[in-house]
């Protein structure tokens, strides 16, 4: 359909039909697209677009709302869009036309519609944002007289000046440059003027509200309070950036103003939202010296009194919700203050003197701490941490006196309480509701609270140590007396005496953790006592049991702080903890045996064998007296028929290990590594020389051609699984924990040196050495049999019920979907495999193996070194296990293999086993991953592009495909870089902790800043690398292929790498035409893919100038790539190609004007991110410069001379004679 040609009313009337059918709910799709689009050919077309906007934005009793809008619409579409275009006459007809509307053209304030007002307010802004101030200097005079015609006219000139700055200072984003800067100059050339108007107004209309409402005038008092808030709306547009000066003029006067409305249920919110913005603003010390007036007495009054109020509940919840809203932007505003108190105190001696109200404003902050919602708790705890952590403040006597108070209010809400199940709530649930929307929204808070929480009592310890050491022990004390009043009190997860438990544990844990590095601490005594009580209370509930091992875990210290000080007390307690420790580990429920444990039962024996092993890792020297016996109580209850299980015995031994660590004497260590490992070395290779020969033997083994037996104790092959994986935990356990002296003196005493490398350095043995090279060949048989496993016959001869067996964990699904929330409470419960189903049992069986194994080969990198390298034919062994049938391997059983032990082989290689090991083992997987990531990356392309994969249509197969891949992708990038230009100490082991090992595969833990930075340079092995032909070219690709791969992390760690690899190549002339041409291509094709984010965009743009300076010499020939960028302006190609051309004298830096002239050619292709695809241009002229007379500059002497020879002195000095 199409606009007939008429009058301009006739047009306007169709308009309006077209607009109403658009917007009904009852049209079908295809027609409302029919006529939008030809509302859109309108916009776009007709001569007309303006007048016919006009007409229907005007005030018609038969003209709804939303035809309205869109009248304004079409007037703000001619300006944005047709301003340079269109003839001065029709400029002014839409100026005046536009004004008029804004003095007389809507309805009454209360009456008129939201988007009515903004659609208005952004047509003025639009033409001020082309006009103001060069040709249109009465603005301001236009809009004050607006303001006196009413309130209505007054709010529209208020959203007029919001949207203003909202484009101009606050979002910048207008799109001309020069006028930004005209119209952002005007402004505050303007400000004393603007700003006074807006503080009149505010007070005009604030008295005019408070009379009107005490005459009940209710309608005309609820103008002048829209009229209010809208005032304040609009400062808080201005109040962040404009000159301190304007915000503090008439000696803070607009301070006042909001503190004082801060105690007015109407206008609290709005005002908190301005002062927010003046508090939290940036800038020099004498700027914000001036905002310490909030510390004056009144306006911590108001404040205070603001805080304290109760809550205007009416009987509607929603003025309740206001309130609470007003509580969490007051303490916003608390935590600006006190970030401007942190940044002034102690800057010079007038400042570091504390306000004289101080503690007016520490009882407000209190007042949210006690507050019961979390959310403000929290957001307290935020000002508390700062205040103690600031170096002067920490010090000052009064905030010390606080200290308790936030103790007693911060302990009891380190109880974990659960998100409340019904709508209807009140108290600390209401506000539960009111701010998350789920359990799974709310644990991830509960977590984050608590973390924080305790973070705030680590550092009110170091502050004030004997305080929150005092509340910890008097609760502790508590805690067990009442205790000890019933032993037999049962317990569970949620049960409030186990919460209550937990919550101390973590508090103590946080306060004791921090004893060593203060000098004002606790009596080891009185910290021995505590341990004492603890020892002496026996609860018969695990759960409890538990939580009792977690306070004698953090108690531990006061034993290694007592043995050099005193007559050796702590000696004394040693053994009864670790009789305490054991006989949590063997503890057992009344009728429960070794096949009925109950889950709390196996969890608290678990926890006392990980104690051992948290103990033997921290305070391994005061254990190493009583070695021998923690030693002979290991094997007593080692020896079968034993009460402990298997996990249970390996966890015992690994504490030992770490202990025997700090015997320092190679011999010694290695024969008890040898009774650890020699029964579970014998079995494995007894294990492996059946059952390892292939994939259907291992399968046999496992029970993988059988059908389920979801009953564990009746499956025939339970116990085989069982014991493959003790046997592989026990030999990772000595692989993690045996370990060689750090110090070298006592290294080369305990016969730990076992010769000299080339370059001269010692070569050091480990202990375990001797004991695991002979699994290795077992292992490797292993490995290739787990790989084979996914090969075709292999595959068929799985048992109908384990066809899946190979599959990812639905946990790992849901890592990769980040659907998994955190749980604070994981080491509380392990999860109990007999409640599982076979077929997980199995899946969970086959990923803990696999990836134990890798931990296993990772670590023996790391901790055997050289004696694993050095192994005869070690290359072709890995290549026929490890990196056998890589192309039948699905990426999740690939990606620890790359992740786990890649990275550690590649980091942990000698210098002089490079070219034996490294290369060959580099060249096969280099060569594979490259096509495999090609593949994988076209595949995912091709998806994407067909509409397979996006943000609506997701099949949760093909997102976790892609998430793999991008996992994948980035851990094979990180391997590059270790090889190509080095790697970090992280690299060197594998990434999971023995502790908590989280498989190594799906989800990655958040890594450290400091990897981040790449050297300039490849590394002795990157050289290598580059040098062989076998390594050189696949690596290459895969680098210049992740620049392009749709991965911007990945493409971000590829960007580092592409420089050094250039300039080695580069500099070893093995580069050709073509080749030189390919990288340019990859750079560019990055660019255009990644180019919409920030970062991606500046490095790939500083490594485009670099290459192409570093390629242009030898091959002048890559213009022509640069040349195909479409739309590229030949004349800026020339002039870059000439500057490239001039070699460099600042190494491998490039100059500023080089990379902005690169960006320049390469901005038609740099890619943009959905939003900005297809937005239609707006141009606005630039208006003639506005003249800034700044003060008149001195006149220089040599300028008053007369001529070239004299020196001005004469006419400096001539006066009248």
């Amino acid at each position: 359909m199409e606009f007939g040609v008429g009058n301009v009313a006739q047009i306007s009337a169709e308009l309006a039909q077209v607009v109403e059918v658009m917007m009904s709910p009852n049209v079908p799709q295809q027609q409302r697209l029919e006529v939008y689009n030809a509302c859109e050919r309108f916009k776009e077309s007709s001569p007309l677009c303006a007048q016919c906007g006009l007409y229907l934005a005007q005030r018609a009793p038969n003209r709804s709302s939303v035809v309205r809008h869109f009248g304004l619409q079409l007037m703000e579409h001619c300006i944005k869009y047709r301003w340079t275009q269109i003839s001065q006459s029709e400029k002014i007809f839409i100026k005046e036309n536009a004004m008029k509307l804004l003095q007389e053209g809507t309805e009454p304030l209360l009456q008129e519609e939201a988007h009515i007002k903004d659609a208005l307010s952004r047509v003025v802004v639009e033409m001020i944002k082309r006009e103001w101030p060069q040709q249109w200097p009465t603005l301001l005079a236009e809009l004050s007289q607006a303001c006196t015609r009413g309130e209505s006219q007054t709010e529209l000139v208020l959203l007029v000046f919001l949207r203003l700055v909202e484009d101009v200072a606050l979002l910048q984003t207008l799109e001309s440059n020069q006028r930004r800067k005209d119209i952002y100059q005007a402004l505050n050339t303007n400000m004393a003027e603007i700003f006074s108007f807006f503080l009149r107004l505010m007070e005009q209309h604030f008295s005019e509200f408070q009379k009107t409402n005490s005459l009940g005038c209710t309608s005309e008092a609820a103008a002048h309070s829209k009229v209010v808030q809208v005032v304040l709306s609009t400062l808080t547009g201005f109040v962040e950036w404009i000159s301190i000066t304007h915000v503090m003029a008439e000696d803070g006067r607009l301070l006042q103003i909001l503190c004082l409305l801060l105690g007015d249920p109407i206008f609290q919110c709005p005002a908190a939202e301005c002062l927010l913005q003046i508090v939290n603003r940036k800038g020099k010390a004498e700027d914000r010296k001036q905002l310490m007036i909030l510390f004056s007495e009144d306006a911590l009054r108001y404040i205070y009194t603001a805080a304290t109020a109760a809550s205007p509940v009416t009987g509607t919840n929603e003025f309740h919700e206001n309130h609470y809203l007003f509580l969490k932007k007051l303490t916003q505003v608390l935590t600006g203050m006190a970030t401007q108190l942190c940044t002034l105190w102690g800057k010079d001696d007038s400042s570091s003197i504390r306000p004289t109200h101080f503690n007016i404003f520490l009882d407000t902050v209190l007042t949210f701490t006690m507050y019961s919602s979390l959310t403000l708790t929290h957001m307290a705890n935020v000002i508390w941490i700062m205040l103690f952590k600031h170096e002067q403040i920490k010090q000052d006597q009064l905030l010390l006196t606080y200290i308790p108070k936030y103790v007693e209010n911060t302990a009891p809400k380190l109880i974990k309480v659960a998100y409340p199940q019904g709508r209807q709530a009140n108290g600390m649930s209401a506000y539960c509701l009111a701010d998350y929307d789920s359990v799974e929204e709310f644990n991830v808070f509960l977590h984050r609270f608590r973390t924080d929480l305790l973070e705030g009592f680590r550092q009110a310890t170091m502050v004030a140590p004997l305080v929150t050491f005092t509340y910890v022990q008097q609760w502790l004390t508590a805690k067990i007396t009442k205790g000890m009043a019933d032993l037999r009190y049962q317990s569970d997860q949620n049960d409030p005496q186990y919460l209550e438990w937990e919550a101390l544990a973590q508090a103590l844990d946080s306060v004791v953790s921090r004893i060593l590095l203060i000098n004002e601490r606790p009596s080891v005594q009185t910290g021995l006592q505590l341990l004492e009580l603890c020892l002496g209370y026996s609860p018969q509930d695990p759960w409890l049991l538990s939580a009792l091992l977690s306070c004698i875990s953090a108690l531990f210290v006061f034993l290694s702080m007592s043995t050099g000080s005193m007559a050796m007390p702590g000696v004394a307690i040693l053994p009864r903890v670790l009789e305490k420790i054991f006989a949590a580990l063997i503890f057992e429920a009344p009728g429960e045996t070794k096949g009925t444990r109950s889950r709390a039962a196996k969890n608290v024996r678990r926890h006392a064998a990980s104690l051992m092993v948290k103990i033997s890792l921290k305070y391994p020297l005061l254990l190493l007296p009583v070695f021998e016996q923690i030693h002979t109580m290991v094997r007593g209850l080692a020896r079968e028929p034993s009460p402990l299980s298997k996990m249970e015995t390996t966890l015992l031994y690994e504490a030992l290990l770490l202990i025997s660590n700090h015997f320092c004497d190679y011999e010694r260590q290695t024969r008890f590594v040898a009774e650890i490992i020699g029964d579970a070395s014998a079995k494995f290779i007894a294990l492996g020389s059946e059952s390892f020969k292939g994939p259907l033997e291992l399968m046999r083994f496992v029970g993988l051609d059988r059908p389920p037996v979801e009953n564990i104790a009746e499956d025939p092959a339970g116990q085989n699984r069982s014991d493959l994986m003790i046997c592989i935990c026990t030999i990772l356990c000595v692989v993690k924990r045996c370990s060689i002296p750090d110090d070298p003196d006592r290294a080369a005493r305990g016969s730990f040196v076992a010769a000299l490398s080339e370059s001269g350095n010692p070569v050091y043995r480990n202990p375990a050495t001797p004991h695991v090279i002979p699994i290795l060949p077992t292992l490797f048989a292993l490995l290739r049999t787990m790989n084979a496993l996914f090969i075709p016959t292999a595959s068929a001869a799985l048992s109908e019920g384990y066809k899946n067996a190979h599959e990812l964990l639905e946990a790992e699904k849901a890592n990769l979907l980040g659907l998994n929330v955190t749980n604070d409470n994981e080491r509380a419960s392990e999860p109990d495999q007999s409640s599982f189903t076979a077929l997980v049992r199995m899946q969970s069986f086959l990923t803990t193996i696999h990836d134990l194994c890798y931990h296993m080969l990772g670590s023996g990198c790391h901790m055997i070194g050289r004696d694993f390298y050095q192994l005869p034919g070690l290359a072709p062994a890995l290549i026929n296990s490890v990196f056998s049938n890589m192309e039948m391997i699905p990426d999740y059983r690939l990606r620890p293999i790359i992740r786990v032990f890649m990275k550690p082989f590649t980091y942990s290689c000698p210098p002089a086993f490079y070219e034996s090991v490294l290369v060959p083992v580099l060249a096969h997987v280099s060569t594979h991953m490259c096509q495999r990531l090609s593949a994988k990356w076209q595949y995912i392309a091709h998806l994407y592009e067909s509409g397979g994969l996006d943000e609506e249509n997701t099949d949760t197969q093909e997102v976790i495909t892609d998430m793999l891949n991008r996992n994948l992708t980035r851990d094979f990038v990180d391997v590059l870089k270790v090889a190509l230009v080095g790697g970090a100490a992280s690299d060197a082991t594998p990434p999971d902790t023995m502790e908590q090992d989280s498989g190594g595969m799906a989800i990655d833990p958040p890594s450290s800043r400091g990897n981040s930075i790449v050297a300039e340079v490849v590394s002795e092995l990157g050289a290598v690398v580059l040098r062989h032909p076998s390594t050189c070219h696949s690596v290459v690709l895969c680098v210049l292929g992740a620049l392009a791969w749709n991965d911007s992390n990945a493409s971000l760690k590829a960007t580092m790498l592409t420089g050094p690899v250039v300039r080695a190549l580069a500099g070893d002339g093995s580069l050709t035409p073509a080749m030189a041409a390919h990288i340019m291509v990859a750079i560019l094709q990055g660019l255009q893919l990644h180019g919409q984010h920030e970062a991606n965009q500046g490095s790939l743009i500083t490594l485009g100038a670099q290459v192409y300076e570093c390629l242009r010499p030898k091959f002048p020939t890559i213009i022509e790539v640069m040349q195909q960028i479409p739309g590229v302006n030949p004349t800026d190609l020339q002039r870059f190609d000439e500057k490239m051309a001039v070699v460099s004298t600042k190494g491998n830096k490039v100059e500023k004007g080089k990379k902005d002239l690169f960006k320049k050619i390469t901005n038609q292709l740099i890619g943009r991110s959905v939003g900005q695809l297809f937005r239609k241009e707006v141009k606005i002229d630039n208006l003639p410069r506005i003249e800034v007379f700044g003060k008149q500059q001195a006149v220089r002497v040599d300028e008053v001379s007369e001529n070239s020879t004299d020196s001005g002195f004469a006419a400096l000095f001539a006066g009248p004679t």
